[in-house]
Protein backbone atom coordinates (compact mmCIF):
# COMPACT_ATOMS: atom_id res chain seq x y z
CA UNK A 1 0.00 0.00 0.00
CA UNK A 2 1.10 3.68 -0.31
CA UNK A 3 2.69 5.78 1.93
CA UNK A 4 -0.46 7.88 1.71
CA UNK A 5 -3.48 6.04 2.99
CA UNK A 6 -6.80 5.99 1.04
CA UNK A 7 -8.68 7.71 4.04
CA UNK A 8 -6.19 10.40 4.72
CA UNK A 9 -5.69 11.22 0.39
CA UNK A 10 -10.04 11.48 0.44
CA UNK A 11 -9.38 13.71 3.78
CA UNK A 12 -12.24 11.36 5.93
CA UNK A 13 -11.43 9.41 9.17
CA UNK A 14 -10.56 5.85 8.73
CA UNK A 15 -13.78 5.09 9.90
CA UNK A 16 -15.51 7.66 7.60
CA UNK A 17 -13.93 5.44 4.69
CA UNK A 18 -14.64 1.94 5.56
CA UNK A 19 -18.32 3.13 6.29
CA UNK A 20 -18.61 4.83 3.04
CA UNK A 21 -17.40 2.10 1.13
CA UNK A 22 -16.13 4.64 -1.92
CA UNK A 23 -15.18 1.57 -3.33
CA UNK A 24 -18.72 0.42 -3.86
CA UNK A 25 -20.63 3.56 -5.13
CA UNK A 26 -17.58 3.69 -7.91
CA UNK A 27 -18.51 -0.03 -8.81
CA UNK A 28 -14.81 -1.14 -7.88
CA UNK A 29 -12.83 -3.55 -6.12
CA UNK A 30 -11.63 -1.69 -2.70
CA UNK A 31 -8.00 -2.46 -4.06
CA UNK A 32 -8.70 -0.95 -7.91
CA UNK A 33 -10.07 2.06 -5.96
CA UNK A 34 -7.20 3.07 -3.92
CA UNK A 35 -5.00 2.34 -7.14
CA UNK A 36 -6.94 5.44 -8.74
CA UNK A 37 -6.55 7.42 -5.84
CA UNK A 38 -2.76 7.64 -6.09
CA UNK A 39 -3.32 8.43 -9.43
CA UNK A 40 -5.59 11.44 -9.09
CA UNK A 41 -3.43 14.69 -9.71
CA UNK A 42 -2.69 16.92 -6.44
CA UNK A 43 -5.34 19.00 -5.27
CA UNK A 44 -8.16 17.36 -7.13
CA UNK A 45 -9.41 16.46 -3.50
CA UNK A 46 -9.70 19.33 -2.64
CA UNK A 47 -11.34 21.14 -4.91
CA UNK A 48 -13.65 18.21 -5.03
CA UNK A 49 -14.08 19.23 -1.18
CA UNK A 50 -14.67 23.10 -2.41
CA UNK A 51 -16.86 22.59 -4.73
CA UNK A 52 -19.19 20.15 -2.74
CA UNK A 53 -19.32 22.77 0.27
CA UNK A 54 -20.33 25.35 -1.95
CA UNK A 55 -23.21 22.52 -3.30
CA UNK A 56 -24.49 22.73 0.35
CA UNK A 57 -24.37 26.32 1.11
CA UNK A 58 -26.41 26.94 -2.07
CA UNK A 59 -28.86 24.25 -0.89
CA UNK A 60 -28.83 25.85 2.68
CA UNK A 61 -29.33 29.46 1.31
CA UNK A 62 -31.86 28.61 -1.47
CA UNK A 63 -32.84 25.36 -0.61
CA UNK A 64 -31.41 24.24 -3.79
CA UNK A 65 -29.13 22.34 -5.28
CA UNK A 66 -27.39 24.95 -7.36
CA UNK A 67 -27.87 23.22 -10.97
CA UNK A 68 -31.27 25.12 -11.97
CA UNK A 69 -29.46 26.19 -15.32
Amino acid sequence: MPANKPWAILKVSRKQYYTARPWKRAGLSREKFEELLVLLPEGMIDQIHLEADAERLIAAAFGGGGNHG
